[in-house]
């Protein structure tokens, strides 16, 4: 299991509700959690702040998530970070389309702590 007191996570959500819960769960596992809620400022604060793994919602106004995994990938500074994508979309196309813009893990809303926290370990674990 990796040490997770040293590990940071960006959470790119516009939604605030679902930026407190996934803080509070993140805070309970005792990980370090950064929080953008406008998703044409997300890249730029990836590129700061360098985290460890980032959970992205898909559907955001303007920007989305798509868009978003696809640029960190594509520059060499943010794309060996891990992607954690979180949706309500729940199609395997959405799924499949996740993937292949190069995110890391998918869970869909509504969500289980326990799973976004297994599915957080297992993607810093890989890295």
């Amino acid at each position: 299991m990796p040490d997770k007191k040293l590990k940071q996570i960006l959470i790119i959500d516009d939604e605030e509700a679902i930026v407190l819960l996934l803080e509070t769960i993140l805070g309970v596992y005792d990980y370090h959690s950064i929080s953008c809620m406008q998703p044409e400022n997300a890249v730029a604060l990836a590129r700061l702040n360098k985290p460890d793994l980032i959970i992205l919602d898909v559907a955001m106004p303007g920007i989305d998530g798509y868009e978003i995994c696809s640029t960190l990938k594509s520059s060499p500074e943010t794309s060996s970070i891990p992607v954690l994508m979180v949706t309500a979309l729940a199609l395997s196309q959405d799924k499949k389309r996740g993937l292949e813009c190069g995110a890391n893990g998918f869970v869909f809303k509504p969500f289980d702590p326990q799973m976004i926290i297994s599915e957080i370990e297992k993607l810093l674990t890989e890295r």
